[in-house]
């Protein structure tokens, strides 16, 4: 029997009708603009969103200060600042970078302070996303610090020449740094003995010269110095050793400043001008800070790697 007219030629597959054909165009262009919505305003999944980019993230979130919890622990244990935290806190680094970058289109990279600042409490409130307190990492002692130098006019410069390592990847860096022995002629003098004096010297902060270099070198502040300087980091611990019997061994300034002032001596004992480490530029940071009366909690706070043993 012949098919009526009425009865339309369909498309095999098609399945539709002329009308249903359009309501079925209309849906799906409106749920491809729902998903361009969802991307533009964050509403994607993780794997979508606009936040940080993970090249950078790395280098830019603190440190927690605290080693990871385990994910499946029911009970607390004692947090890093004396009380108690749950077991599971906090998150893993690499948790709470994702975290960051999740909620952060743009991190400040500066080494100034309210860059610094903005980073301190961006990490913070990742912390608190994912379930954990503050208090289960060092980060709010180290933010309360930096916020305590608001202050002071030359807080940036404080700061950057502080040489302070706030970051995962600063941190690595700095124990990539080669740690000398001792020398062996340090054994036996009548200085400060040898079993303290290599966590009490500040690092020098750049690689020592060669010996046997006849032609300058550019230095760590951007000048000329004798290629066979600074000495290394052994020969500046041995000399030090030898001219003080006591190097003062607290976290406070005014020790700091004598530890670095002492080295200083030191360095220049052995022929090398201060321009071949950053010793001078980290000392003038630390006494800069002399007015502060918050100075010493300040420095603690911050978590200060200033020797060789860190």
């Amino acid at each position: 029997m012949r098919r009526s007219r009425s009865s339309a030629y369909r498309r095999p597959g098609s399945g539709l009708t002329g009308r249903n054909r359009k309501i079925a165009i209309g849906l799906a262009a409106a749920a491809l603009a729902g998903t361009a919505f969802a991307v533009s305003t964050g509403m994607s999944n993780a794997a979508t969103n606009a936040g940080a980019s993970s090249d950078n993230i790395n280098a830019l979130v603190p440190a927690l200060g605290f080693s990871p919890g385990n994910p499946n622990a029911t009970a607390d244990r004692v947090g890093p600042t004396g009380v108690n935290v749950p077991g599971r806190c906090p998150p893993t680094q690499a948790q709470v970078n994702a975290q960051v970058a999740l909620k952060n289109a743009n991190l400040p990279s500066g080494t100034d302070l309210e860059s610094r600042i903005q980073r301190f409490e961006k990490t913070l409130s990742a912390i608190q996303d994912l379930k954990c307190p503050a208090s289960s990492t060092t980060l709010l002692g180290r933010l309360n610090s930096l916020t305590a130098l608001r202050g002071n006019a030359n807080r940036d410069n404080i700061l950057r020449g502080l040489g302070l390592n706030e970051t995962p990847a600063d941190k690595a860096a700095g124990n990539a740094a080669p740690q000398n022995p001792p020398a062996n002629d340090a054994s036996g003098n009548a200085g400060a003995s040898s079993g303290n004096i290599n966590a009490l010297v500040p690092a020098l902060g750049f690689s020592p010269g060669d010996p046997n270099a006849t032609a300058d070198r550019v230095g760590p502040t951007g000048v000329n110095v004798p290629g066979r300087c600074p000495p290394t980091q052994a020969q500046v611990t041995a000399q030090v050793a030898l001219k003080n019997a006591n190097l003062p061994s607290g976290t406070d300034l005014e020790s700091r400043i004598q530890r670095f002032e002492k080295t200083l001596s030191a360095i220049q004992d052995l022929k090398c001008p201060a321009s071949s480490t950053t010793l001078l530029g980290r000392l003038n940071s630390l006494t800069a800070l002399r007015g502060n009366a918050n100075r010493d909690n300040i420095l603690r706070g911050l978590g200060l790697n200033e020797t060789p043993a860190g």
